[in-house]
Protein backbone atom coordinates (compact mmCIF):
# COMPACT_ATOMS: atom_id res chain seq x y z
CA UNK A 1 0.00 0.00 0.00
CA UNK A 2 1.30 3.45 -0.93
CA UNK A 3 2.47 5.71 1.91
CA UNK A 4 -0.30 7.95 3.20
CA UNK A 5 -3.10 5.59 2.16
CA UNK A 6 -5.33 4.12 4.88
CA UNK A 7 -6.75 0.59 4.82
CA UNK A 8 -10.19 0.37 6.36
CA UNK A 9 -13.48 -1.42 5.90
CA UNK A 10 -15.74 0.24 3.35
CA UNK A 11 -18.30 0.72 6.15
CA UNK A 12 -15.77 2.91 7.99
CA UNK A 13 -16.03 5.47 5.18
CA UNK A 14 -19.84 5.50 5.07
CA UNK A 15 -22.76 6.81 7.04
CA UNK A 16 -24.64 3.72 5.91
CA UNK A 17 -24.33 0.73 3.61
CA UNK A 18 -27.96 -0.22 3.16
CA UNK A 19 -29.87 -2.88 1.22
CA UNK A 20 -32.88 -1.74 -0.78
CA UNK A 21 -36.40 -2.69 0.35
CA UNK A 22 -37.24 -6.39 0.33
CA UNK A 23 -40.11 -7.83 -1.71
CA UNK A 24 -42.26 -8.08 1.40
CA UNK A 25 -42.09 -4.28 1.71
CA UNK A 26 -42.40 -3.29 -1.97
CA UNK A 27 -44.99 -5.05 -4.14
CA UNK A 28 -45.94 -4.96 -7.79
CA UNK A 29 -49.24 -3.35 -6.74
CA UNK A 30 -47.22 -0.32 -5.56
CA UNK A 31 -46.20 0.57 -9.12
CA UNK A 32 -47.99 3.54 -10.70
CA UNK A 33 -48.06 5.18 -14.13
CA UNK A 34 -46.67 8.49 -12.91
CA UNK A 35 -44.43 8.82 -9.90
CA UNK A 36 -40.96 8.41 -8.41
CA UNK A 37 -38.43 6.09 -10.16
CA UNK A 38 -36.97 3.05 -8.46
CA UNK A 39 -33.30 2.25 -9.05
CA UNK A 40 -32.52 -1.42 -9.72
CA UNK A 41 -29.41 -2.98 -11.34
CA UNK A 42 -31.01 -2.77 -14.80
CA UNK A 43 -31.20 1.02 -14.38
CA UNK A 44 -27.42 1.32 -13.95
CA UNK A 45 -26.22 1.77 -17.53
CA UNK A 46 -22.69 2.90 -18.49
CA UNK A 47 -22.07 4.20 -14.96
CA UNK A 48 -25.23 6.34 -15.10
CA UNK A 49 -28.76 5.84 -13.78
CA UNK A 50 -31.58 5.55 -16.32
CA UNK A 51 -35.19 5.42 -15.06
CA UNK A 52 -37.69 2.74 -16.06
CA UNK A 53 -41.20 4.07 -16.71
CA UNK A 54 -42.66 0.72 -15.64
CA UNK A 55 -41.05 0.92 -12.17
CA UNK A 56 -42.50 4.06 -10.60
CA UNK A 57 -44.01 4.48 -7.13
CA UNK A 58 -46.35 7.08 -5.67
CA UNK A 59 -45.33 9.86 -3.29
CA UNK A 60 -47.22 8.02 -0.53
CA UNK A 61 -45.13 4.87 -1.12
CA UNK A 62 -41.98 7.00 -1.18
CA UNK A 63 -42.86 8.38 2.25
CA UNK A 64 -43.42 4.82 3.51
CA UNK A 65 -39.98 3.88 2.09
CA UNK A 66 -38.30 7.08 3.29
CA UNK A 67 -35.27 5.20 4.65
CA UNK A 68 -34.44 4.12 1.07
CA UNK A 69 -34.72 7.56 -0.56
CA UNK A 70 -31.46 8.45 -2.33
CA UNK A 71 -29.47 11.65 -1.88
CA UNK A 72 -27.02 13.36 -4.21
CA UNK A 73 -23.61 11.77 -3.75
CA UNK A 74 -24.96 8.36 -2.70
CA UNK A 75 -23.60 5.35 -4.61
CA UNK A 76 -26.05 2.76 -5.87
CA UNK A 77 -24.52 -0.74 -6.23
CA UNK A 78 -26.17 -3.73 -7.92
CA UNK A 79 -26.36 -6.71 -5.57
CA UNK A 80 -27.06 -9.36 -8.19
CA UNK A 81 -25.92 -10.11 -11.73
CA UNK A 82 -22.90 -8.06 -12.79
CA UNK A 83 -20.94 -7.58 -9.58
CA UNK A 84 -19.39 -4.12 -9.27
CA UNK A 85 -22.04 -2.34 -11.33
CA UNK A 86 -22.57 1.02 -9.64
CA UNK A 87 -23.37 4.69 -10.22
CA UNK A 88 -23.21 7.94 -8.27
CA UNK A 89 -26.55 9.64 -7.60
CA UNK A 90 -26.61 13.10 -9.16
CA UNK A 91 -28.91 16.06 -8.64
CA UNK A 92 -31.41 14.62 -11.13
CA UNK A 93 -31.69 11.27 -9.34
CA UNK A 94 -31.76 12.73 -5.80
CA UNK A 95 -35.13 11.80 -4.28
CA UNK A 96 -35.47 8.58 -6.28
CA UNK A 97 -35.74 5.33 -4.30
CA UNK A 98 -33.31 2.43 -4.08
CA UNK A 99 -34.92 -0.73 -5.46
CA UNK A 100 -34.87 -4.28 -4.15
CA UNK A 101 -31.92 -5.35 -6.32
CA UNK A 102 -29.48 -2.68 -5.11
CA UNK A 103 -27.51 -1.42 -2.14
CA UNK A 104 -26.79 2.22 -1.55
CA UNK A 105 -23.76 3.69 0.14
CA UNK A 106 -23.90 7.12 1.77
CA UNK A 107 -20.23 8.17 2.01
CA UNK A 108 -18.75 10.20 4.84
CA UNK A 109 -17.20 13.60 3.98
CA UNK A 110 -13.77 11.94 4.20
CA UNK A 111 -14.27 10.11 0.89
CA UNK A 112 -15.12 11.33 -2.60
CA UNK A 113 -18.22 9.55 -3.96
CA UNK A 114 -16.83 9.25 -7.47
CA UNK A 115 -13.51 7.97 -6.12
CA UNK A 116 -15.32 5.24 -4.19
CA UNK A 117 -17.49 4.32 -7.20
CA UNK A 118 -14.45 3.96 -9.47
CA UNK A 119 -12.74 1.90 -6.76
CA UNK A 120 -15.70 -0.52 -6.65
CA UNK A 121 -15.60 -0.78 -10.48
CA UNK A 122 -11.86 -1.54 -10.59
CA UNK A 123 -10.93 -5.11 -11.45
CA UNK A 124 -9.11 -5.84 -8.18
CA UNK A 125 -12.04 -4.91 -5.95
CA UNK A 126 -14.63 -6.40 -8.32
CA UNK A 127 -12.73 -9.68 -8.15
CA UNK A 128 -12.86 -9.60 -4.35
CA UNK A 129 -16.60 -8.96 -4.35
CA UNK A 130 -17.12 -11.62 -7.03
CA UNK A 131 -15.25 -14.23 -4.99
CA UNK A 132 -17.31 -13.42 -1.91
CA UNK A 133 -20.63 -13.54 -3.78
CA UNK A 134 -22.93 -16.56 -3.82
CA UNK A 135 -25.09 -18.23 -6.44
CA UNK A 136 -24.27 -20.54 -9.35
CA UNK A 137 -26.63 -19.15 -12.00
CA UNK A 138 -26.70 -15.49 -10.92
CA UNK A 139 -24.16 -14.03 -8.52
CA UNK A 140 -25.60 -12.33 -5.41
CA UNK A 141 -23.68 -9.91 -3.22
CA UNK A 142 -24.53 -9.52 0.45
CA UNK A 143 -24.67 -6.29 2.40
CA UNK A 144 -22.17 -7.67 4.91
CA UNK A 145 -19.59 -8.52 2.21
CA UNK A 146 -19.82 -5.04 0.71
CA UNK A 147 -19.64 -3.30 4.10
CA UNK A 148 -16.67 -5.43 5.24
CA UNK A 149 -14.70 -4.98 2.00
CA UNK A 150 -11.19 -3.82 2.94
CA UNK A 151 -10.27 -0.77 0.85
CA UNK A 152 -7.21 1.48 0.66
CA UNK A 153 -7.94 5.21 0.53
CA UNK A 154 -5.57 8.22 0.23
CA UNK A 155 -6.17 11.76 1.47
CA UNK A 156 -9.18 13.66 0.15
CA UNK A 157 -6.92 15.90 -1.96
CA UNK A 158 -5.30 12.83 -3.54
CA UNK A 159 -8.75 11.33 -4.19
CA UNK A 160 -9.76 14.49 -6.07
CA UNK A 161 -6.54 14.35 -8.09
CA UNK A 162 -7.12 10.70 -9.07
CA UNK A 163 -10.77 11.34 -9.99
CA UNK A 164 -9.77 14.31 -12.15
CA UNK A 165 -7.13 12.25 -13.98
CA UNK A 166 -9.56 9.37 -14.52
CA UNK A 167 -12.30 11.72 -15.77
CA UNK A 168 -9.95 13.23 -18.34
CA UNK A 169 -8.64 9.85 -19.46
CA UNK A 170 -12.09 8.26 -19.62
CA UNK A 171 -13.49 11.19 -21.60
CA UNK A 172 -10.77 10.57 -24.18
CA UNK A 173 -11.43 6.84 -24.14
CA UNK A 174 -15.19 7.45 -24.57
CA UNK A 175 -14.54 9.65 -27.60
CA UNK A 176 -12.16 7.12 -29.12
CA UNK A 177 -14.64 4.32 -28.41
CA UNK A 178 -17.50 6.21 -30.05
CA UNK A 179 -15.33 6.77 -33.14
CA UNK A 180 -14.31 3.12 -33.27
CA UNK A 181 -17.93 1.96 -32.88
CA UNK A 182 -19.03 4.30 -35.66
CA UNK A 183 -16.23 3.02 -37.90
CA UNK A 184 -17.30 -0.54 -37.08
CA UNK A 185 -20.88 0.29 -38.11
CA UNK A 186 -19.58 1.93 -41.29
CA UNK A 187 -17.57 -1.18 -42.12
CA UNK A 188 -20.65 -3.37 -41.72
CA UNK A 189 -22.70 -0.88 -43.74
CA UNK A 190 -20.24 -1.34 -46.62
CA UNK A 191 -21.60 -4.85 -47.21
CA UNK A 192 -25.22 -3.70 -46.89
CA UNK A 193 -24.69 -0.76 -49.24
CA UNK A 194 -23.08 -2.87 -51.94
CA UNK A 195 -25.79 -5.51 -51.58
CA UNK A 196 -28.48 -2.86 -51.97
CA UNK A 197 -26.90 -1.41 -55.12
CA UNK A 198 -26.52 -4.80 -56.84
CA UNK A 199 -30.18 -5.70 -56.47
CA UNK A 200 -31.62 -2.27 -57.23
CA UNK A 201 -29.34 -1.11 -60.06
CA UNK A 202 -29.79 -4.11 -62.31
CA UNK A 203 -28.12 -4.15 -65.67
CA UNK A 204 -28.71 -6.21 -68.79
CA UNK A 205 -29.21 -9.96 -68.49
CA UNK A 206 -31.80 -9.91 -65.70
CA UNK A 207 -35.19 -11.52 -66.27
CA UNK A 208 -38.35 -11.29 -64.19
CA UNK A 209 -39.45 -14.60 -62.67
CA UNK A 210 -43.04 -15.22 -61.61
CA UNK A 211 -42.62 -18.64 -59.97
CA UNK A 212 -42.24 -18.92 -56.19
CA UNK A 213 -38.90 -19.92 -54.67
CA UNK A 214 -40.12 -23.51 -54.20
CA UNK A 215 -40.44 -23.91 -58.00
CA UNK A 216 -36.89 -22.67 -58.51
CA UNK A 217 -35.38 -25.14 -56.05
CA UNK A 218 -35.01 -28.90 -55.91
CA UNK A 219 -35.83 -28.98 -52.24
CA UNK A 220 -36.97 -26.77 -49.36
CA UNK A 221 -37.35 -28.64 -46.05
CA UNK A 222 -37.16 -27.61 -42.42
CA UNK A 223 -35.84 -29.28 -39.30
CA UNK A 224 -38.35 -31.72 -37.74
CA UNK A 225 -36.84 -32.16 -34.29
CA UNK A 226 -37.06 -29.69 -31.39
CA UNK A 227 -33.85 -30.24 -29.48
CA UNK A 228 -30.36 -31.44 -30.24
CA UNK A 229 -28.42 -33.58 -27.76
CA UNK A 230 -24.87 -32.45 -27.14
CA UNK A 231 -21.79 -34.58 -27.59
CA UNK A 232 -18.12 -33.87 -27.14
CA UNK A 233 -17.50 -35.42 -30.54
CA UNK A 234 -19.84 -35.83 -33.45
CA UNK A 235 -21.43 -34.10 -36.41
CA UNK A 236 -22.37 -30.39 -36.16
CA UNK A 237 -26.08 -29.58 -35.87
CA UNK A 238 -26.63 -26.06 -37.19
CA UNK A 239 -28.93 -23.88 -35.10
CA UNK A 240 -30.09 -20.37 -35.95
CA UNK A 241 -27.36 -18.53 -33.95
CA UNK A 242 -24.76 -20.50 -35.93
CA UNK A 243 -25.87 -18.98 -39.25
CA UNK A 244 -24.21 -15.71 -40.16
CA UNK A 245 -24.68 -13.56 -43.23
CA UNK A 246 -23.46 -15.96 -45.88
CA UNK A 247 -21.58 -18.20 -43.44
CA UNK A 248 -22.02 -21.15 -41.13
CA UNK A 249 -20.43 -20.33 -37.77
CA UNK A 250 -19.40 -23.68 -36.35
CA UNK A 251 -17.99 -22.58 -33.00
CA UNK A 252 -19.88 -23.91 -30.01
CA UNK A 253 -22.52 -25.75 -32.04
CA UNK A 254 -24.45 -28.78 -30.87
CA UNK A 255 -23.10 -32.08 -32.13
CA UNK A 256 -24.97 -35.30 -32.73
CA UNK A 257 -23.96 -38.93 -32.99
CA UNK A 258 -23.78 -40.86 -36.26
CA UNK A 259 -27.06 -42.61 -35.43
CA UNK A 260 -28.82 -39.33 -34.67
CA UNK A 261 -27.39 -37.80 -37.84
CA UNK A 262 -28.77 -40.66 -39.92
CA UNK A 263 -32.20 -40.27 -38.31
CA UNK A 264 -32.32 -36.50 -38.71
CA UNK A 265 -31.17 -36.48 -42.33
CA UNK A 266 -33.67 -39.05 -43.60
CA UNK A 267 -35.57 -36.30 -45.46
CA UNK A 268 -32.49 -34.55 -46.80
CA UNK A 269 -28.80 -34.69 -46.01
CA UNK A 270 -27.22 -31.23 -46.42
CA UNK A 271 -24.57 -31.18 -49.08
CA UNK A 272 -22.14 -28.66 -50.56
CA UNK A 273 -23.97 -25.79 -52.21
CA UNK A 274 -27.12 -26.15 -50.12
CA UNK A 275 -28.33 -23.10 -48.24
CA UNK A 276 -29.27 -23.21 -44.58
CA UNK A 277 -31.73 -20.47 -43.67
CA UNK A 278 -32.54 -19.21 -40.15
CA UNK A 279 -36.28 -18.90 -39.43
CA UNK A 280 -35.69 -17.57 -35.93
CA UNK A 281 -33.41 -14.95 -34.35
CA UNK A 282 -31.32 -13.96 -36.16
CA UNK A 283 -34.17 -14.67 -38.62
CA UNK A 284 -33.32 -14.13 -42.25
CA UNK A 285 -29.65 -15.06 -42.02
CA UNK A 286 -28.48 -17.65 -44.50
CA UNK A 287 -25.29 -19.65 -44.98
CA UNK A 288 -23.99 -21.86 -47.77
CA UNK A 289 -22.72 -25.36 -46.93
CA UNK A 290 -19.06 -25.52 -48.03
CA UNK A 291 -17.45 -28.61 -49.61
CA UNK A 292 -16.42 -31.51 -47.39
CA UNK A 293 -18.57 -30.54 -44.41
CA UNK A 294 -21.15 -32.83 -42.86
CA UNK A 295 -23.86 -30.96 -40.97
CA UNK A 296 -27.51 -31.51 -40.09
CA UNK A 297 -30.35 -29.09 -39.49
CA UNK A 298 -31.04 -27.76 -36.02
CA UNK A 299 -34.22 -26.22 -34.67
CA UNK A 300 -35.82 -23.41 -36.76
CA UNK A 301 -33.49 -23.97 -39.70
CA UNK A 302 -34.39 -24.64 -43.34
CA UNK A 303 -32.46 -26.46 -46.03
CA UNK A 304 -32.79 -24.85 -49.48
CA UNK A 305 -31.33 -26.74 -52.44
CA UNK A 306 -31.42 -24.46 -55.51
CA UNK A 307 -31.71 -25.72 -59.05
CA UNK A 308 -28.22 -25.27 -60.45
CA UNK A 309 -29.71 -24.32 -63.82
CA UNK A 310 -31.35 -21.33 -62.14
CA UNK A 311 -29.13 -20.26 -59.24
CA UNK A 312 -25.49 -20.16 -58.34
CA UNK A 313 -25.82 -21.04 -54.59
CA UNK A 314 -23.83 -18.10 -53.24
CA UNK A 315 -25.87 -15.74 -55.44
CA UNK A 316 -29.14 -17.05 -54.00
CA UNK A 317 -27.72 -16.47 -50.51
CA UNK A 318 -26.94 -12.86 -51.40
CA UNK A 319 -30.39 -12.46 -52.97
CA UNK A 320 -32.07 -13.67 -49.77
CA UNK A 321 -29.92 -11.26 -47.75
CA UNK A 322 -30.68 -8.20 -49.87
CA UNK A 323 -32.84 -5.56 -48.11
CA UNK A 324 -35.93 -6.12 -50.30
CA UNK A 325 -36.00 -9.88 -49.68
CA UNK A 326 -35.29 -9.43 -45.97
CA UNK A 327 -38.14 -6.94 -45.69
CA UNK A 328 -40.51 -9.36 -47.40
CA UNK A 329 -39.47 -12.37 -45.34
CA UNK A 330 -39.30 -10.61 -41.99
CA UNK A 331 -42.56 -8.84 -42.73
CA UNK A 332 -44.24 -12.23 -42.22
CA UNK A 333 -42.99 -12.74 -38.66
CA UNK A 334 -45.20 -15.13 -36.68
CA UNK A 335 -45.32 -16.07 -33.01
CA UNK A 336 -46.25 -14.25 -29.83
CA UNK A 337 -43.24 -15.19 -27.70
CA UNK A 338 -40.47 -15.98 -30.20
CA UNK A 339 -41.01 -14.50 -33.64
CA UNK A 340 -40.10 -16.63 -36.62
CA UNK A 341 -40.53 -16.86 -40.38
CA UNK A 342 -43.18 -19.35 -41.48
CA UNK A 343 -42.15 -22.15 -43.86
CA UNK A 344 -44.95 -21.40 -46.30
CA UNK A 345 -43.66 -17.82 -46.61
CA UNK A 346 -40.20 -19.14 -47.48
CA UNK A 347 -41.60 -21.47 -50.14
CA UNK A 348 -43.93 -18.80 -51.57
CA UNK A 349 -41.25 -16.08 -51.77
CA UNK A 350 -41.21 -14.22 -55.09
CA UNK A 351 -37.56 -13.49 -55.86
CA UNK A 352 -38.33 -11.00 -58.65
CA UNK A 353 -35.63 -10.74 -61.31
CA UNK A 354 -32.72 -13.18 -61.76
CA UNK A 355 -29.64 -12.64 -63.96
CA UNK A 356 -27.86 -15.27 -66.03
CA UNK A 357 -25.55 -17.73 -64.27
CA UNK A 358 -22.45 -15.99 -65.67
CA UNK A 359 -23.63 -12.66 -64.22
CA UNK A 360 -24.42 -14.37 -60.92
CA UNK A 361 -20.88 -15.76 -60.79
CA UNK A 362 -19.41 -12.31 -61.41
CA UNK A 363 -21.55 -10.77 -58.66
CA UNK A 364 -20.45 -13.44 -56.18
CA UNK A 365 -16.78 -12.87 -57.04
CA UNK A 366 -17.12 -9.13 -56.47
CA UNK A 367 -18.87 -9.75 -53.17
CA UNK A 368 -16.05 -12.02 -52.04
CA UNK A 369 -13.71 -9.02 -52.28
CA UNK A 370 -16.20 -6.74 -50.49
CA UNK A 371 -16.71 -9.31 -47.74
CA UNK A 372 -12.95 -9.72 -47.27
CA UNK A 373 -12.49 -5.96 -46.93
CA UNK A 374 -15.46 -5.68 -44.56
CA UNK A 375 -14.08 -8.43 -42.33
CA UNK A 376 -10.63 -6.81 -42.35
CA UNK A 377 -12.06 -3.46 -41.24
CA UNK A 378 -14.30 -5.09 -38.63
CA UNK A 379 -11.30 -6.90 -37.20
CA UNK A 380 -9.30 -3.65 -36.95
CA UNK A 381 -12.04 -1.71 -35.18
CA UNK A 382 -12.97 -4.61 -32.90
CA UNK A 383 -9.34 -4.83 -31.79
CA UNK A 384 -9.38 -1.08 -31.09
CA UNK A 385 -12.48 -1.46 -28.93
CA UNK A 386 -10.86 -4.31 -27.00
CA UNK A 387 -7.67 -2.24 -26.54
CA UNK A 388 -9.70 0.72 -25.20
CA UNK A 389 -11.49 -1.55 -22.70
CA UNK A 390 -8.15 -2.95 -21.58
CA UNK A 391 -6.74 0.58 -21.21
CA UNK A 392 -9.63 1.61 -18.98
CA UNK A 393 -9.16 -1.46 -16.79
CA UNK A 394 -5.42 -0.76 -16.57
CA UNK A 395 -5.99 2.86 -15.53
CA UNK A 396 -8.42 1.78 -12.81
CA UNK A 397 -5.94 -0.82 -11.55
CA UNK A 398 -3.15 1.77 -11.42
CA UNK A 399 -5.39 4.30 -9.70
CA UNK A 400 -6.27 2.03 -6.80
CA UNK A 401 -2.85 0.49 -6.32
CA UNK A 402 -1.26 3.93 -5.90
CA UNK A 403 0.50 3.93 -9.29
CA UNK A 404 -1.41 6.72 -11.03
Amino acid sequence: MKAGWKARRLADFAVTVSTGPFGSVLHKADYVDHGVPLVNPINIVDECIEPDASKLISDATKIRLSSYVLREGDIVVGRRGEIGRCAVVGSTEAGWVCGTGCFFIRPLPSINSRFLAQLIRSSGYRDKLEQASTGATMKNLSNAVLAELLISVPSLAEQHRIVTLLDEAFDGIATARANAEQNLQNARALFESHLQSVFTLRGDGWQEVQEPLSSLCELIVDCEHKTAPTQAEGIPSIRTPNIGKGNLLLEGVYRVSEATYTEWTRRAEPRAGDLIFAREAPAGNVGVVPPNLRVCLGQRTVLIRPRRSVFFPEFLALLLLCPAMQKTLLGHFRGATVQHVNMKDVRALNVGAIPSLSIQTGIVEKFAAVTSETQRLESIYQRKLTALDDLKKSLLHQAFTGLL
